[in-house]
């Protein structure tokens, strides 16, 4: 353990010298994302898919995976995601930004322009205007991410197939003031135009933002183009779930799983929540039931059918069920459960918003947060200061590394340098310092979401509360991601001249998470050193039988390696095809981790994949 130094505390709080009431910590939208939005587009004109859709079109974004649909949509620039929306018509909505498809900037100025766009494929449209064709969609700005301005703007637009052209047909402009949350608008646009009602006809969106950042949202949902409507026509018989499942623990997203397993019980959660809704014209009720899953895709609970309501239109039903699960121990030093949460079908216009599946992590790190960041907190204050964030360990045991997930802006803190620090339990505040370490900035994370910061040597920390974060002697901006869907305020403490403060101002969570084994990319996913951005690869089917491929876009040489959850290599190898099919056969069904690297990288990128009984 390195000792704290007297003088480094001294010369930090001689340098701060702004008052509290306009400093503290600062919250911010994000500047990028750590893993890109979208994988690579197609580079395909969209008229090399002439006519390739008939109606009826239905499109909610349930899916999982952060890109829009291949098979419905072009240009893939929009973030597909559970998180960022308030009250979504079903869970899943394309959410627009200041982004481009890699989650980077647009610009690296503060200027706003067109950004993102999301274009259908074209349809086949050859119908008379008395057939009542509507196009219909719900949108919403802001939601838990940032809200417009007067000066942004979303924008919806016709192809016009005779001259080749695009025709805007309706828009929406953010607000400077009040901006108040907004619910979910449906939009109906008739479409009568015989210009528009031909074979290859397509629509997009397409939003006017801040181009540096993930700025000015604007969350689109639910859309219908169908014959046969009318303008009144904007109940749908379906059902679904509102938001992603939630962790079944008590207080934390994850647990290391040997300080999970001598008191499972009592480190689970009393109930658990599941957020619904119906886009039916009235209440109604809807039967629930769930699967539980250990990591081998043995069955090792079940919910029967429950009745559930009333569920009233467009309104959040919350439904509560008891925790009662009991964990076997692995046998492994990590694992995962699986639990399928599911609604009756009851012929519903989309089943596919009927599941949602949560994993249940238990490995090596404890986590406050769902690893997706809705915005980026930093120190504000000149002369710097610290954070921090308390963790409480069910055991006694050796801290071995601090992950804390960074994210990347334009003139960011590239090349500067903090400390990460360690503090035991004060008076309902961070008490003695244990542990500090100067750090670098990392560089650009490419598609590793958390930075991993080594302890020089393993510090003993004794069951109970301790605290960890970050002091600068500088003002920079760190940009340590922040959690919006967990409130964990009464953890979060800053401290600018000599005493800390609870942090109030907006609900969240750090991210940051403590690791007390070895690996530290077991289901975290990075190294702590820098390697080249591999971004562009993709992993398909995923759940996989037989074989899995994947589909590569980097130069040269990739070398590929499947592995367990206990970090033991199944099989590897290495190609130059741009796609690489991989045998499953005689691999048990589970969960594994399959990991690219080029032949210049030193770390590995890892991904998960589900193998199936289905073969």
């Amino acid at each position: 353990m390195i000792l704290y130094k007297r003088t480094f505390l001294t010369v930090l709080l001689f340098v701060i010298h702004v008052s509290l009431q306009a400093q503290g910590l600062t919250l911010m939208p994000l500047g990028s994302y750590n893993a890109p939005k979208n994988n690579q587009p197609f580079n395909k004109s969209s008229r090399d898919f002439q006519d390739s859709i008939s109606l009826p079109f239905v499109e909610d974004f349930s899916y999982s995976g952060n890109h829009a649909d291949y098979d419905k949509w072009l240009g893939f620039s929009v973030q597909i995601n559970g998180n960022l929306p308030l009250k979504p018509p079903t869970i899943g909505v394309a959410t627009f930004d200041g982004l481009n498809w890699k989650g980077n900037p647009y610009s690296n100025s503060t200027s706003s322009g067109n950004a993102d766009t999301l274009t259908s494929k074209p349809f086949r449209l050859a119908y008379a205007p008395s057939d009542s064709l509507y196009l219909s969609f719900f949108y919403q700005p802001g939601g838990r991410g940032n809200f417009p301005e007067f000066i942004d703007s979303l924008i919806l637009e016709f192809y016009n197939v005779s001259d080749s052209t695009w025709a805007w047909v309706w828009g929406v402009k953010g607000e400077d003031y009040p901006q108040l949350a907004r619910d979910f608008s449906q939009v109906m646009i008739p479409i009568v135009d015989t210009a528009y009602l031909k074979n290859g006809f397509q629509f997009r969106f397409r939003n006017f933002a801040q181009q540096n950042g993930s700025w000015d949202h604007w969350h689109i949902d639910y859309l219908k183009l169908e014959t046969g409507r009318f303008q009144n026509d904007t109940s749908y018989n379906d059902f679904a779930f509102m938001y992603p499942a939630t962790s079944l623990l008590l207080n934390y997203q994850s647990l290391p799983l040997w300080h999970f397993l001598p008191n499972a019980n009592d480190n689970m959660d009393d109930f658990y929540n599941l957020s619904m809704t119906t886009l039916n014209a009235g209440p109604a009720n809807k039967f629930y039931g769930y699967e539980f899953y250990n990591a081998n895709q043995v069955q090792v609970d079940v919910l029967l059918l429950s009745n559930q309501g009333p569920i009233l239109p467009r309104e959040e039903y919350v439904l509560e069920e008891p925790v009662k699960y009991t964990y076997e121990d692995p046998g492994t030093e990590s694992t995962v459960y699986f639990l399928h949460h599911y609604l009756s079908e009851n012929q519903d216009d989309l089943s596919r918003n009927d599941t949602i599946v949560y994993e249940q992590v238990l490995s090596n790190y404890y986590a406050l947060d769902d690893g997706m960041p809705e915005a980026r907190i930093s120190i504000n204050n000149n002369g710097g200061g610290f954070a921090a964030q308390r963790f409480d360990s069910y055991l006694s045991d050796s801290l071995k590394a601090v992950q804390m997930f960074f994210n990347r802006t334009i003139g960011d803190a590239g090349g500067q340098s903090f400390f990460l620090m360690i503090w035991s339990a004060g008076s309902n505040a961070p008490g003695t310092l244990l542990y500090q370490k100067a750090v670098d900035y990392p560089p650009n994370q490419g598609l590793n979401t958390f930075f991993t910061i080594a302890l020089d040597s393993a510090i003993y920390i004794p069951s109970g509360s301790y605290y960890i974060g970050w002091a600068q002697t500088s003002n920079f901006e760190i940009n340590v991601g922040f959690d919006k869907n967990f409130n964990n305020n009464s953890r979060i403490y800053y401290n600018l001249d000599g005493s800390w403060y609870n942090y109030g101002a907006q609900q969240g969570t750090l991210m940051i998470r403590p690791l007390f084994r070895y690996p530290y990319n077991l289901y975290v996913g990075s190294e702590s050193l820098p390697q080249r951005d591999i971004a562009q690869w993709n992993l398909y089917p995923n759940p996989a039988s037989s074989s899995v491929n994947i589909q590569v876009s980097i130069e040269g040489n990739s070398h590929w390696m499947l592995m367990d959850l206990s970090g033991r290599m199944i099989k590897q190898g290495q190609s130059s095809n741009s796609q690489i099919e991989v045998s499953l056969d005689q691999i048990p069904a589970g969960l594994y981790f399959i990991g690219l690297k080029s032949a210049a990288d030193s770390n590995y990128q890892f991904r998960k994949l589900v193998i199936s009984n289905n073969r």
